[in-house]
């Protein structure tokens, strides 16, 4: 069996998604990939049977909900059997999902989603964090409305009105994975699909992948609240390895907001530019993680903190407020190019620091060992 990789693709309405799919397939199979899709499960059952889902929900609530159940429950059993499948393959694999679990918080009330995800025993682990990247293709009715038509989806009657809200809504669902890439509007169709194959490339290490990010110091934690309308919060630990993992390595554990967690290996090693780096990351179990803690490098410390996940006109970014080392307030965004713009939401904002070594992770849990040691800093 070899590797396999598993990408939501996801994004509003006449977003590209459809020729998206086709063209992350051939580009891979290219490659030496096998490439599952995996149907819109939604699509099929409003094209199948339930045309009148628009009625339904407006006159029916607890019928509409009872078929996003049966929604959820599809996506979950199709995620199951394609893993089985792609099982039976020798080489890499990658499995896209034509929208996923977490795409129904879009489309109904979120206590309802939560309510429903723990009638059918699913964590935010299961439904959100476990695939390996989150693709969100924005709609062209934001940016390039000259484009937008419903024509090649008959389940889908949005106006363009409502085809923005509902992308919001999209990535506010997915908001807290790890590795979510919004792919907007700012360039011509076929660039943006190269930019997203870009984006999927990376996440599956074609030809190695890179993580390139920028990072910035604030004065202070912005009030979020105000700021912003849809925040994912994750706490995150995180230590380096030391003795035979000679420091390049770490481990990292993410608790998300239901605390389901899920666990990571990642090495990470430095090139020419400051703001990329080459990373290898693979998912790890709760023993795994346990075991390597074990490993942990000499005079560093465990990174503890609170991860504010939000999107910002259209870019994802990560604010970690810092526990240990106490009192570090970092903003963090991971671009899809290196030269790609940065458009800064207006918190209070010391200065760039993503080439100052003394904001590395590894150096901070250098502070940290220090710190707690009461060594100083």
């Amino acid at each position: 069996m070899g590797s396999i990789h598993e990408l939501v693709v996801t994004g509003g309405p006449g977003g590209g998604k459809t020729t998206g799919l086709s063209s992350i397939q051939s580009w891979f199979m290219n490659r030496g990939f096998r490439v599952f899709i995996v149907p819109e499960v939604a699509t099929m059952f409003f094209s199948s049977g339930v045309q009148d889902i628009g009625k339904i929900a407006a006159e029916n609530p607890e019928l509409y909900i009872n078929i996003q159940r049966r929604i959820l429950g599809m996506q979950m059993a199709y995620r199951k059997e394609f893993l089985n499948l792609a099982k039976y393959f020798d080489g890499p694999s990658i499995i896209i999902y034509d929208r996923g679990p977490m795409d129904g918080a879009a489309y109904m009330p979120l206590e309802d989603f939560e309510k429903m995800m723990r009638e059918e025993n699913l964590t935010l682990h299961d439904v959100r964090d476990s695939f390996d990247g989150v693709i969100h293709l924005v709609t062209a009715a934001d940016g390039a409305e000259e484009y937008y038509t419903l024509e090649n989806n008959k389940a889908r009657r949005e106006t363009p009105e409502e085809a923005r809200a509902l992308d919001v809504r999209t990535q506010n669902a997915w908001c807290g994975h790890p590795h979510m890439k919004i792919i907007d509007n700012s360039t011509g169709f076929d660039l943006k699909m190269k930019r997203m194959i870009a984006a999927i490339a990376r996440i599956v290490g074609i030809p190695v992948p890179l993580e390139i990010e920028r990072k910035f110091l604030l004065a202070s934690v912005p009030d979020l609240v105000h700021e912003l309308k849809n925040i994912q919060i994750v706490n995150i630990e995180q230590m380096y390895l030391g003795g035979v993992y000679d420091g390049q390595a770490r481990i990292r554990k993410r608790v998300a907001s239901d605390g389901s967690a899920t666990y990571y290996h990642t090495v990470k090693t430095p090139t020419n530019a400051a703001r990329v780096r080459y990373e290898k990351e693979s998912r790890i179990d709760a023993g795994e993680y346990l075991r390597l803690r074990s490993f942990q490098q000499e005079k560093t410390a465990p990174i503890e903190k609170t991860r504010y996940c939000f999107v910002w006109r259209q870019q994802y970014f990560e604010l970690d407020v810092f526990y240990t080392p106490s009192g570090l307030v970092l903003l963090e965004v991971e671009l899809t190019e290196e030269n790609d713009v940065v458009d800064l939401p207006h918190f209070n904002i010391l200065r760039e620091v993503t080439d100052d070594s003394r904001y590395m992770n590894s150096t901070l849990a250098g502070y940290a060992y220090r710190s707690i040691a009461g060594l100083g800093i």
